[in-house]
């Protein structure tokens, strides 16, 4: 089949790679237009734009729909394949590929419909997610599904590492679907079960309050890593430290919220159930490091605030 292929970040990349490598022809990739990143603001292809110039494959970074039209018209493809590509499509764009737009969803909907399902899912303390490849229609994630995929979470899981596990796990449903496509034997299924939504995290999604219990706080700072991070705030300075790492405690700590302690070899803060180990640490200004050398180069008596 001829395929036109909307994707952006590293995560699109093995979907991607596995298409260009199978029987089916990617006539043209789109991908969000480059941006500054970093703190120097480096302007910066997206992964998916790298790879695909790599590929010798032909690209465009179109910022209307207007533009998603024009490059269908030219590279007239039978189906598109859309796997993170970071923009909704209008109801013409969505009618104007014969086999449709297929997009890949990083849960098993239609739980976590919407832009962070894995950030949503670790948050919660899923035990499961998965993958699903459905057609897009008008609504929010809404479409029929094609294939599901399942992946086991462990409890230990970041939202970075899951979207990995995910994204390779994407492959073999999508091919599925595609050559389904080509055969016509593909079978759609509606969508079953309760539905959840899991909306793009604001820049506070990662805020740590040490009211909650260590395994409320464990969960947000998996599902907040890479992205947008976990943080909290020293009271005396003012100064965000950024936890790259911790796991609760298995005895009670005796802290209260906020309070520190590394008598034990062990950086404990008190959460309002239980003890939470710090691990691995970025204090601002700072390198990332572990999270016992930050705590001797304080002061006595620091306390962590939200």
């Amino acid at each position: 089949m001829r395929v036109m292929f909307a994707g952006s970040p590293a995560v699109a990349l093995p979907a991607l790679v596995s298409l260009h490598e199978s029987t089916h022809e990617i006539v043209g990739v789109l991908s969000r237009a480059p941006r500054p990143v970093g703190r120097k603001r480096v302007i910066t292809s997206t992964a998916v734009a790298t790879r695909t110039h790599e590929l010798g494959l032909p690209l465009k970074t179109p910022t209307s729909d207007q533009e998603i039209l024009a490059a269908v018209e030219q590279w007239k493809p039978d189906v598109a394949l859309v796997a993170a590509y970071g923009q909704l499509l209008s109801p013409e764009v969505i009618a104007s590929v014969p086999h449709g737009w297929w997009n890949v969803h990083f849960s098993v909907l239609p739980r976590w419909r919407g832009a962070a399902p894995v950030q949503h899912a670790l948050l919660a303390g899923d035990e499961t997610t998965g993958v699903t490849i459905f057609r897009i229609d008008h609504g929010l994630d809404t479409g029929e599904v094609a294939e599901t995929a399942r992946l086991q979470l462990t409890g230990r899981e970041t939202a970075g590492e899951v979207l990995e596990s995910l994204a390779l796990l994407s492959v073999e449903p999508l091919m599925a679907t595609l050559n389904g496509l080509e055969s016509g034997a593909l079978t759609l299924s509606p969508q079953v079960g309760e539905v959840s939504v899991a909306p793009k995290p604001g820049p506070n999604f990662g805020q740590l309050a040490w009211s909650e219990s260590a395994s409320e706080i464990s969960r947000r700072i998996r599902a907040a890593t890479p992205e947008p991070g976990a943080f909290t705030t020293r009271l005396d300075t003012r100064q965000r430290v950024v936890v790259l790492k911790a796991v609760p405690c298995s005895e009670p700590s005796g802290l209260t919220p906020g309070e520190l302690d590394g008598s034990t070899g062990k950086v404990i803060v008190g959460t309002g159930d239980g003890g939470l180990e710090l691990l691995t640490v970025h204090p601002s200004g700072k390198r990332a490091m572990g999270a016992l050398d930050w705590f001797r180069g304080l002061p006595p008596g620091v306390i962590l605030g939200g």
